[in-house]
């Protein structure tokens, strides 16, 4: 990947704990909750603290499409910065085995970013729109077990922004709840800045799924 002039490339150690909550309403509707503390390893501290809310409409068994908005502050080295963000995505699943499927999901991002001056937030903001997609794969050899691998690849209007490659297993605990542990590798380029960050991380995530509907 090449780098502007006098740009650094730092290696970085973080870990994620996700808790996501998906509540099914009706037999189309889905709301989708996900809150995400994402940390350093070395030296332990936070990274970002993020959530995502977004509805989703099944249309056909394979094609879903949501709506949704980002709540994010990120850490910096002197300041956290906030960042909101509104969202359109959709999402289309290929049956491929009775185990095996393939699904691919293509969201929009309008993201307004608080800026700095002189080490402090000031009243302005930046507005870029983020374009990202991923493909995906997902083993079920077992009831109980799920593999999943994912490449997703970021584009800020015409720049690169970073790729998020993972591989992770994801165990049913109960009825309706699950806990999956990954490794994720993230290359990132910094927004309005000349770095680059090499990442590796471990992420943890509690899924819980509750339905509303009732039997008829």
């Amino acid at each position: 990947m090449a780098t502007a002039a006098g740009a650094q490339t730092v290696h970085q150690q973080g870990y994620w704990t996700r808790a996501y909550l998906r509540l099914k309403v009706s037999p189309h509707w889905t709301w989708h909750s996900e809150v995400d503390e994402r940390r350093f390893v070395n030296p332990d501290q936070q990274w970002q603290f993020i959530t995502h809310q977004h509805v989703h409409y099944r249309l056909t068994p394979t094609l879903d499409a949501g709506v949704g908005g980002t709540y994010s502050r990120q850490s910096q080295s002197t300041v956290t910065i906030p960042e909101y963000r509104l969202f359109g995505e959709t999402s289309w699943t290929i049956p491929l085995s009775a185990a095996v499927r393939l699904q691919q999901k293509l969201r929009v991002e309008q993201r307004w970013i608080q800026q700095v001056r002189d080490r402090h937030l000031i009243d302005d903001y930046t507005t870029p729109v983020r374009f990202r997609y991923r493909v995906q794969g997902e083993w079920q050899p077992h009831p109980r077990w799920r593999l999943r691998l994912f490449d997703e690849f970021m584009v800020s209007m015409h720049d690169f922004d970073q790729n998020r490659l993972y591989a992770g297993a994801e165990y049913q605990l109960g009825t309706g709840f699950a806990a999956e542990l990954g490794y994720m590798k993230l290359w990132q380029n910094r927004l309005l800045r000349p770095d680059n960050y090499n990442r590796d991380v471990l992420r943890f995530t509690l899924y819980k799924d509750v339905t509303l509907l009732t039997a008829r």
